[in-house]
C-alpha cells in the first residue's frame, strides 16, 4: 500500500496527493515534497514533518518545527504510527491533511478541483449549387434523301434541305449562350490571373516580413548577450532567465518562419502574438540587467532587519521589515504582526538588522485596514539607517527594473554566526514590473523567493512597493507589492 495525503484546511484544500516514495517531506521550503504557501501558511515551518515508512508501517516525525505536529488533535514528540484516515495538523492553528492507505497500482498524482474550457467551433453548410442547365438540344428529323439544292445563302433563302434548315435554328437559339460561355471564360482567365498576382504578392510580402523579424531578433538576442556579460555574476537568476527568454524567442521565431513557410494564417497569428510577447519579456530583462545591483544592496541593506512575532507560547512568526526614518519607524505587513485575518495580538515584537548580532523590541503603531501593511517602531540609541525617505508620488510601470532585499523563509534559511549568537544575512532578488493595479503591483522575479514585507526599490534606490506575497506554484517567479504610496500615507503621522 502506499501513501495519499488530502488537504483538508488551508490555501491548497481539497487538493490529493498519492506519493511512490518511502520518505515525504512536508513544509514551506522549496525542496519539500509536500509544499504549503511560503507566504502566507506561516505556522507551517520551512522543513516541519515528515512522514516516513518503516517495515510495514507508516508513520511521521517533527522535523523541529516552531509550533509543532499534532496527529488527531494531539502534539507528538516522537515517531507516532500512522493509521488509515489519521489527521495531522501542522501547528495549532495551522493546515490539516488527511492520512490513507492506497493500492500500490494507484498512479501517482495530483488531484486538485481544475474546469477546463473548450473552443466551439461552428460550420456553416454551403447550399447546394444548383445544377448547370443542359444544353438545349433538337430532335432530329427523318433521315430523307435531299433534293439538289443551289449551295450558300441562296439555298437558305429559299428554304434548304431539313438539315440545313435545322442548323441555322440551333446556331440562332445558341448564339446568346455561345457569348456568356465566351464572357465567363474570359472572366475566368481575369481572376485567375488576379488570384496568381496575388498569391505572388503576398508570399513576397511574407518574405520581407520574414527577413525583418529575423532582423530584429538577431538584434534582440546579441543584445541579450550583452546584457548577461555586463551581470558578471550580481544576480545569476536573471542571466538564467535572459538564458532561457533567449532560447525562446529564438524557438518561437523559428516556429513562425515554418508557419509563414506553409501559409498556415491561424498559427502564424498565435505565434507572432507569442513571438511578441517573448520579445517584450527578454527587452524588459534586458534593461533590468543593466542596473548596478551591488550600489543597490550596499546602500540599503542595513536598514533591512529580521522581524520576529510572538503570538502564544512556542507561536513564533519571522518576517522582513526595514525602516524608513532614524528614529526607528519601520513598515511590514500586516499579515507578519497581525496573523492571516488582521485579528490576531502579538505578545511580543523583537528585531534584529541585518549584519547585526543585537535584538531590538519593538512596538506596533497601526496597521492598515485597506492593503497589507503595518508600521511600527524601535529605539536604538543613534537611530536607524534607513532605505530614505518615502515619496507618495513614486510609481512604477510595466517594464520597469526592481531590487527586492529581504529574508526568504524568515531565519529558517542558513544565517552566519558571530559569538555563538545569529546574524541575519538579507538575500537579494532582481526583478521588472509586469503589471500596475489601483492596490498591487506584479513583478517577474528572477532570484529566490522574496520575503514578506520587504523593500522594492527602482534602480534609484527609491521605494516602489511592498511585498506581500506571490502567484503560487510560479516558485517565487511572480509576486506581488502593495505600493509606496500607500505605505507613505500609512506612516506619515509617525514620521514627524
Amino acid at each position: 500500500m502506499k501513501p495519499q495525503l488530502k488537504i483538508l484546511s488551508g490555501l491548497g484544500k481539497g487538493s490529493t496527493f498519492v506519493y511512490s516514495r518511502s520518505e515525504i517531506l512536508i513544509g514551506r521550503h522549496p525542496g519539500s515534497h509536500l509544499r504549503f504557501d511560503p507566504e502566507h501558511e506561516l505556522d507551517v515551518s520551512a522543513r516541519h514533518a515528515v512522514v516516513f515508512r518503516k517495515g510495514d508501517r507508516w508513520y511521521v516525525r517533527d522535523g523541529g518545527s516552531r509550533n509543532g505536529t499534532l496527529v488527531n488533535g494531539h502534539a507528538i514528540t516522537a515517531e507516532t504510527k500512522l493509521d488509515d484516515t489519521d489527521q495531522i495538523r501542522f501547528g495549532q492553528h495551522g493546515p490539516v491533511i488527511e492520512f490513507r492507505l492506497v493500492p500500490d497500482g494507484t498512479p501517482d498524482t495530483v488531484i486538485a478541483p481544475a474546469t477546463a474550457e473548450r473552443p466551439v467551433r461552428e460550420s456553416v453548410a454551403s447550399a447546394p449549387a444548383p445544377a448547370p442547365a443542359a444544353a438545349p438540344t433538337m430532335p432530329r428529323g427523318p433521315d430523307r434523301r435531299p433534293r439538289p439544292q443551289a449551295p450558300g445563302p441562296v439555298a437558305a433563302r429559299a428554304g434548304g434541305s431539313t438539315t440545313q434548315r435545322i442548323r441555322v435554328e440551333v446556331g440562332r437559339q445558341t448564339r446568346t449562350l455561345r457569348a456568356v460561355v465566351g464572357g465567363l471564360l474570359g472572366a475566368l482567365v481575369v481572376v485567375s490571373g488576379f488570384f496568381v498576382y496575388e498569391s505572388y504578392t503576398q508570399r513576397r510580402e511574407r518574405e520581407r516580413e520574414a527577413a525583418a523579424m529575423q532582423a530584429q531578433v538577431d538584434s534582440i538576442v546579441q543584445v541579450a548577450e550583452a546584457a548577461i556579460q555586463s551581470l558578471k555574476g550580481q544576480v545569476e537568476g536573471l542571466a538564467t532567465a535572459l538564458r532561457q527568454s533567449q532560447t525562446d524567442v529564438e524557438g518561437l521565431r523559428r516556429e513562425l518562419a515554418t508557419a509563414q513557410a506553409a501559409g498556415n494564417t491561424t498559427q502564424v497569428a498565435d505565434l507572432r502574438r507569442r513571438l511578441d510577447s517573448a520579445t517584450q519579456t527578454l527587452g524588459y530583462q534586458q534593461a533590468a540587467a543593466q542596473v548596478d545591483y551591488a550600489a543597490l544592496w550596499d546602500a540599503h541593506q542595513d536598514a533591512v532587519a529580521l522581524i520576529y512575532v510572538e503570538f502564544g507560547p512556542g507561536q513564533v512568526f519571522t518576517g522582513t521589515a526595514f525602516a524608513v526614518s532614524r528614529t526607528g519607524v519601520m513598515i511590514t505587513n500586516r499579515h507578519v504582526v497581525a496573523g492571516a485575518d488582521g485579528n490576531r495580538r502579538a505578545t511580543r515584537i523583537a528585531v534584529r538588522f541585518a549584519d547585526s548580532d543585537q535584538v531590538f523590541p519593538g512596538r506596533l503603531l497601526t496597521v492598515s485596514r485597506d492593503f497589507d501593511l503595518a508600521v511600527l517602531k524601535v529605539d536604538i540609541t543613534g537611530g536607524t539607517p534607513t532605505i530614505g525617505n518615502l515619496d507618495p508620488s513614486v510609481t512604477a510601470r510595466p517594464g520597469d527594473p526592481v531590487a527586492i532585499i529581504g529574508f526568504p523563509l524568515g531565519a529558517e534559511l542558513p544565517m552566519s554566526q558571530r559569538g555563538g549568537r545569529v546574524v541575519p544575512k538579507t538575500s537579494f532578488t532582481a526583478g521588472t514590473v509586469s503589471k500596475v493595479l489601483e492596490d498591487r503591483i506584479q513583478l517577474d522575479g528572477y532570484g529566490a523567493e522574496g520575503s514578506s514585507g520587504s523593500p522594492i526599490l527602482d534602480r534609484n534606490g527609491r521605494l516602489v512597493g511592498v511585498l506581500f506575497g506571490g502567484q503560487a506554484g510560479t516558485g517565487g517567479r511572480i509576486v506581488f507589492a502593495v505600493p509606496a504610496s500607500a505605505a507613505a500615507r500609512l506612516a506619515a503621522p509617525y514620521l514627524n
